[in-house]
């Protein structure tokens, strides 16, 4: 009867003692796009931090070495390549990208002209913040001898401009719509905000060697799933093996 008794109570503290909310374990995936050419992609698996409506995302969950890719439709732009592409930790909040960079919010919804024509901002999303990216994109637009060397941690996803050495202006990630004007024409990307994953997006417009080149990072993460601590793996294992014990002696 002791047995049972401790049974039921050991059975009831495992069934009613939470799994850890804030570790989630999934499959990340960075990506670049360059004035529509294919995309640069590099993926990653890990956990991430999921607190209070923050998500913390540590540094390094997703790298890649050198990649190329070649243009495959009538443009200016030979071929995009990138080297040392991953993130750099970052933070999102519940709120978007109004919570922490309200600067970085498109006006009436609309990317407005900046000092060289081009301007990036965001629109809207539930979930946003700022993280940056480690490597060295390079357009080549005339191979080896016009090539626009962006370096991406200082430029993308964290907002704000510089003229050093080309015109960048970014915003941080959002999961609603990311804003390029160019001047000319406004492009856009758009996240997504699920109960499983999230794709959030960051513009770029950059203004270098004649050229306008809007360019967009977007991650995602998919599959995410609770992480059960170590404390509780802990009570889980102490309760089965007192169990084993008094069976043993009974």
């Amino acid at each position: 009867m002791q047995v049972r008794t401790l049974l039921a109570v050991a059975t009831s503290l495992i069934l009613s003692t939470p799994a850890a909310a804030a570790p989630m374990n999934g499959s990340f995936t960075l990506s670049i796009s360059v004035r529509g050419l294919p995309t640069v992609t590099v993926l990653g698996a890990g956990n991430i931090d999921v607190t209070g409506g923050v998500v913390t995302v540590p540094a390094g969950l997703v790298f890649g070495g050198s990649l190329v890719v070649p243009a495959t439709a009538t443009t200016a732009i030979d071929s995009v390549s990138v080297l040392g592409l991953g993130n750099l930790s970052g933070t999102f909040s519940i709120g978007g990208i109004t919570a922490q960079a309200p600067g970085e919010v498109c006006p009436g919804g609309i990317a407005p002209a900046g000092p060289l024509g081009g301007l990036a901002c965001n629109v809207g999303g539930n979930l946003g913040g700022l993280m940056g990216l480690t490597g060295t994109l390079a357009v080549n637009v005339v191979p080896t001898i016009v090539v626009i060397p962006i370096h991406l941690s200082g430029n993308l996803g964290l907002g704000g401009s510089t003229n050093s050495p080309f015109y960048f202006d970014s915003a941080g990630w959002t999961s609603g719509t990311g804003l390029v004007n160019t001047g000319v024409t406004t492009v856009s990307a758009h996240g997504t905000s699920t109960a499983s994953g999230f794709q959030l997006v960051s513009p770029l417009f950059v203004s270098a060697c004649g050229n306008v080149l809007p360019i967009f990072a977007s991650f995602t993460a998919s599959s995410l799933a609770a992480v059960p601590e170590p404390a509780y793996w802990a009570l889980v294992w102490f309760g089965l093996l007192g169990i084993v014990v008094l069976t043993r002696r009974r």
